[in-house]
């Protein structure tokens, strides 16, 4: 662009100071919004891409299957399994293994001598090799840390955490009052968009030295079991080969016997995160579908913010035609004319990037702490350049091309002799790119209608269990002997109960709003070992099932003070049918043996619940007395006035503490808990809203930008028809008449496509979904109609009440 074009461009955007404005706007907001959408679904997409093996790095899972219906898809394997395919298969270069260590309470000693304890909810036992497979940096130490018995792997985050800044190697962690871990190694903390989340990784030797039966072990499946496969190997067709090799050699007489099947995958940890939602996942999962909605609407608001500069730059064209037809008279040649209104099109996108990524860098970290995007790099992002450079440039193009052509090709005589202004050029093509901006504003108001429904459907369906108002107390992981703390428990428990504000007091080893932890395999007194099946194992007190309001179906609840000797367990529906039986009722009293011969009394069935939430369906859950089991307090507050919760925490702080004095107390509500897997909808739905609006904002600047272009290259007619009677309303509805036709054009195409994507691509990701009625359209329709003819009434009153004097003084 020459110093003249540089000119003729900031004398237009003088001249047009609003429509300049307009644009600015637009384009600034959407180009805004789609760089927070890409962000979070480019950090989404990049989980485990970081790992130098990851192209090659892969997690082995199954499917179960007994007499040809699925038992189970899970993330757990058995811990012979790396070891046999590295040993059988050339493909396989290494493997590591880690199995659960959650729940736990870990002390040391920091620099000054004090004693720090913590809860720390999720860690694990691993083999050393894992520094081998994942990238892990170690800061201090060496990949060889884990090799022995009682050793630990720390975080960054957990070093400061218990030393204070102190080198931590060689210091003694405390695990439950009982195992003593020597710090062998410090490393990196682990970025948030990995699937596996810990501070500590303890050494799987401590673990397998009291169970070395596991060795060899083809039955327990609590491992999770990771292989790095030789380059160029395909793991889809190496499952195909390996896989059922190694069930045949290691296992495949047992299967057989009890009729049951199973079924290995590989899974690259890069497509764990978004493609794996089986039961034992490390971390939440994501949902795949939703990031292909969330990237398509990065889209759409480019799209939208493109299509008003388009239009407000051919709208605008009978303002610039006389300087074309002068111009060409003058000798200027049709590329010359392009590339000028390409340079203007390729400046003013410029400006507005610039503004909008000085925007971004000021709001990006509160958006990056309301999503928890820590430490992620949009900019590191190879694929995030390459597609952000592509989409911007076909922007620019499409947004710059249309108009400079159209431009360009103005004839110079037509346009001299004053012809062109009834000229109908351009007017098709803008009407459709106002369809098309339509047709996007009623899906995005229908989008946002049916995600907050979706959404607040989830939050108010019956689970089976009642969580609300309850809250939650870590129980201690100490030293003591199992009398010493079951007195001590107890004793919290009966003074708790004793504080006026609480009215109701369970134990339990699992809570509503996280997955149960625990298994129990039995089968029906008479049968032989193949009719062995599993079931989720919730183990609790006598109290458990009236705490959670959970349903009776057939014979009775545990008794007040039964004691857990006797061996009594109650079923829900899904186990009794598990287990053969078709009635509550013919299941009750009837015995399950556990292992070679332990008996258990099926005392009562219960209706199914969902114990994480509703977005995960039923289990086969067996719920048993356990003494020793007691991993969470819970209790429920009695009624009180507002305010009075709060006042409850430091009362159990101090009780808790009396009891357990070298025990760290935490708490936590029990609604927050269960509202934790349904987060991410509610975030979604507001996520959609909040760029629905801007969607809509800048399509009706948009909107404003054309209908203020109109009155203005039309303002002697309007004034001539206010002069000869007029009133606002035909104002109106001239103004309004142009933009009818279009409307109802989108209303057309974009409901059936708003039924189809949002039935289709959206709803069918969830067990549980609303219906959808026709007011998800209907409502849209009419506020996107109401906005329209507020914004033309608003500004016909601004042409009814202009000055006839200064609009037809020169005609």
């Amino acid at each position: 662009m020459n110093l003249n074009f540089l000119k003729i461009f900031f004398r237009n955007l003088r001249k047009h100071t609003v429509i300049s404005v307009i644009n600015a706007v637009g384009l600034t907001i959407g180009i805004l919004s789609s760089l927070f959408i890409f962000e979070y679904v480019f950090f989404e997409r990049s989980f485990d891409r970081y790992h130098e093996n990851g192209s090659r790095l892969c997690r082995l899972v199954y499917d179960r299957y007994q007499h040809g219906k699925l038992q189970w898809k899970t993330a757990n394997s058995f811990f012979p399994s790396g070891k046999w395919l590295q040993e059988n298969y050339s493909e396989v270069q290494d493997w590591a293994v880690i199995t659960r260590k959650y729940n736990i309470s870990v002390t040391a000693e920091n620099v000054v001598g004090d004693k720090v304890f913590f809860n720390e909810e999720k860690t694990y036992n691993s083999t050393g090799s894992i520094f081998s497979l994942f990238t892990i940096p170690l800061i201090r130490g060496t990949k060889s840390c884990l090799d022995q018995p009682n050793t630990v792997a720390i975080s960054e985050r957990a070093a400061q955490r218990y030393f204070a800044g102190d080198n931590p190697l060689g210091k003694i962690l405390k695990v439950n009052g009982t195992e003593n871990y020597t710090v062998t190694a410090v490393y990196k903390n682990i970025p948030a968009n990995s699937h596996l989340q810990t501070d500590f990784l303890f050494s799987l030797e401590t673990y397998l030295a009291s169970r070395p039966g596991l060795y060899a072990n083809w039955s327990f499946d609590g491992f999770h079991t990771y292989i790095l496969l030789a380059p160029g190997v395909n793991h889809e067709e190496f499952c195909k080969r390996a896989l059922p090799d190694m069930v045949a050699q290691n296992y495949l007489a047992g299967l057989e016997a009890s009729q049951t099947r199973d079924q290995y995958f590989l899974q690259p940890i890069p497509d764990i995160h978004l493609y794996s939602n089986i039961e034992y996942e490390t971390e939440q999962p994501g949902n795949p579908k939703i990031m292909n909605i969330l990237f398509g609407f990065a889209v759409f608001l480019l799209v939208v913010a493109w299509i008003n500069y388009i239009n407000l730059v051919t709208a605008l064209s009978l303002e610039r035609a006389r300087e074309i037809g002068i111009r060409k008279i003058n000798g200027a040649r049709k590329i010359s004319l392009v590339s000028q209104f390409l340079s203007e099109a390729l400046l003013f996108n410029l400006a507005c990037l610039a503004i909008t990524l000085l925007l971004f860098l000021l709001i990006n970290p509160f958006f990056k702490s309301v999503t928890n995007i820590r430490d992620f790099n949009l900019w590191a992002e190879p694929g995030f350049i390459r597609t952000g450079l592509l989409v911007f440039a076909v922007g620019i193009a499409t947004s710059g091309l249309y108009p400079a052509l159209a431009l360009s090709s103005y004839k110079p005589v037509a346009v001299l002799k004053g012809k062109f202004k009834n000229t109908a050029q351009g007017l098709t093509f803008r009407k459709g790119l106002i369809t098309v901006q339509f047709i996007i504003s009623i899906a995005l108001l229908t989008g946002t209608l049916v995600t907050f429904r979706q959404a607040s459907f989830l939050m108010k369906k019956e689970m089976g269990v009642d969580y609300h108002s309850g809250l939650v107390v870590r129980a201690p992981r100490t030293a003591d002997q199992e009398d010493v703390r079951a007195g001590k428990l107890m004793l919290f428990k009966n003074r708790a109960l004793e504080l006026p504000e609480v009215s109701d007091f369970t134990f339990s080893s699992d809570i509503p709003g996280q997955e149960i932890n625990n298994w129990f395999s039995g089968r029906r007194k008479g049968y032989d070992g193949t009719d062995t099946k599993a079931y989720f194992l919730i183990a609790a007190d006598d109290r458990f099932v009236d705490f959670y309001n959970i349903k009776l179906l057939a014979g009775r609840k545990f008794h007040e003070n039964e004691q857990a000797s006797r061996q009594t367990i109650l079923m829900n529906k899904l186990a009794m049918e598990r287990l053969g039986y078709s009635k509550p009722e013919d299941v009750v009293n009837q015995v399950v043996v556990n292992g070679p011969d332990r008996e258990w009394l099926v005392i009562g069935v219960v209706d199914d619940f969902h114990y994480k939430s509703v977005k995960t369906e039923p289990v086969p859950t067996v719920i048993s007395l356990s003494d020793r089991q007691k991993t969470f307090i819970t209790l429920k507050p009695g009624s009180m006035p507002a305010g009075a919760f709060a006042s409850l925490i430091p009362k159990l702080r101090s009780l808790y503490e009396t009891v357990y004095p070298d025990q760290p107390f935490e708490y936590f509500s029990l609604d927050d808990k269960m509202r934790l897997d349904l987060k991410p909808d509610n975030t979604f739905a507001s996520v959609f809203t909040l760029f629905s609006a801007l969607a809509i904002f800048i399509a009706v600047i948009g909107m404003i930008g054309l209908i203020l272009i109109t009155i203005n290259q039309n303002l002697k007619e309007l004034g001539i028809r206010k002069a000869l009677g007029a009133e606002m309303n035909q104002v109106a509805g001239l103004l309004s008449k142009q933009l009818m036709l279009q409307f109802a054009v989108a209303v057309v195409v974009a409901v059936p496509l708003s039924f189809y994507g949002y039935q289709h691509w959206f709803l069918e990701t969830y067990i549980y979904r609303i219906d959808l009625h026709i007011w998800f359209f209907v409502l849209p329709t009419l506020l996107l109609s109401l906005m329209i003819f507020s914004v033309i009434l608003i500004l016909a009153r601004r042409v009814f009440r202009m000055n006839l004097r200064d609009v037809l003084q020169y005609e």
